[in-house]
Parts: C-alpha cells; structure tokens; sequence
C-alpha cells in the first residue's frame, strides 16, 4: 500500500476534489466510480462539480429506506443525482442481488474510494470470513448483529477496480491505520484488499510505513 500523508483533512479534501475534476468528466457510460461513505468523502462530494456520464456507485449501504439520517444513499444522492440505487425496499437478498446486476453492467472501474472503520472493517465487511470471499459476486447482503443489516460490495469487486484509496482521517483512525500497515492479514480491510495492485491510504495522520515510501503532501 501507498503512503500519503497530508498536512490537514483540508489539504485531503482538495486533493480529492482535484482527482474528481480530473476521472469524472473522462467516465464512458459503462464506466463506474465507487464511492465511500463518511465524513471526509462526503465533504468532496458536496463541494465536487464535476460531471460524468459514468456510473457512480456505493461501496455499501444499511438497510434502511433511503430518507433514513442513516442512509448512505440519502446522503450522496443529492450530490450526485445519477447515484445507483441500492433497493433497500426489496427484501436484502434480492436487495444485494440487483445490486450485483448494476455492478455486472459495468465494463471498468478506474477508480474506488474507501472507509476505513476503527475495527478495521472497509465497505460493509466486517469479519474476516466476508473479506476472504473470493466467488463471483460483487455484492452480498452482510447480516449484522447489531442492527442496521447492511449491503456491501465484495472483494471480488474491489479487484476490479483500477486503483483504490482509503480516506481516513482524525485521530481515532491513527492506530488502524498503523495496523493495516504493519498487519494488514489481521484486519477485515487489509485481508479484502490483499494482493491488490494499487491501494492507497490517505491521511492527515503521522504513520510509520518502513516498507515503502511516503509522500507528504
């Protein structure tokens, strides 16, 4: 994984504004871009005017209706009106099965932007046993026990996608992150994302990486 740190989650903002500015417009109708939920990624989406005609798409969702304060869905969609819909309306299965048929239409993904939770979990995968998953679908339903079930894309598809970066920032998210560097095989993020090609972590967070370079922006 690739190193970038930033002086301040403004200074991570702008940079991901400047990366939208320059992928959106590019998107043929049958390429995709996923998007994270979450603070930080919301914050660039709702400053982002750059249009597309790609396919812009969640990592994961709750199961919950979209008008929900919860809703992953209800929160982007205003930012991004041609949003894929996770249909949460239908039962979860059937849910994550028509999720899986929007993802399937697409023919490239160039670019994924990711969560990472302080339990080490990306996307809605939060065991092991999820992240480990390497059949053929690109979404599943993911039964909580805590509620709210959700819906999230699989390992399976985050190998589709060209590049990925995990935006994490503030303090609470210092000591994953140096887990996901040093031990990537113990968390659910670092087990999903294993032998993939080009993942980046970017923070305002001061890591020690000894294995490849940092750059600091």
């Amino acid at each position: 994984m690739k190193l970038r740190t930033f002086q301040t989650a403004e200074e991570l903002i702008f940079q991901g504004l400047e990366l939208f500015r320059q992928i959106l417009p590019t998107l043929g109708k049958t390429d995709g871009v996923m998007l994270a939920g979450g603070r930080t990624p919301l914050e660039i989406y709702r400053r982002s005017t750059a249009n597309t005609q790609g396919v812009l798409f969640l990592s994961d969702e709750r199961y919950v209706p979209v008008t929900d304060p919860q809703s992953n869905f209800g929160s982007v969609a205003p930012f991004f009106p041609t949003l894929v819909k996770i249909r949460t309306e239908l039962p979860i299965e059937a849910a994550a099965q028509a999720f899986d048929d929007e993802l399937n239409k697409l023919k490239r993904i160039p670019l994924g932007l990711l969560g990472l939770g302080a339990d080490g979990h990306t996307a809605s995968l939060f065991n092991l046993k999820d992240a480990a998953l390497r059949d053929e679908r690109l979404a599943i339903p993911a039964i909580q026990t805590k509620k709210p079930d959700r819906i999230s894309i699989t390992p399976t598809l985050l190998h589709k996608v060209e590049r990925i970066i995990i935006l994490a920032t503030g303090a609470e998210k210092k000591a994953v992150l140096q887990t996901l560097l040093e031990k990537p095989e113990t968390l659910p993020a670092g087990v999903a994302l294993a032998g993939h090609p080009h993942v980046e972590i970017w923070t305002d967070q001061k890591l020690v990486h000894r294995t490849n370079t940092t750059s600091r922006m």
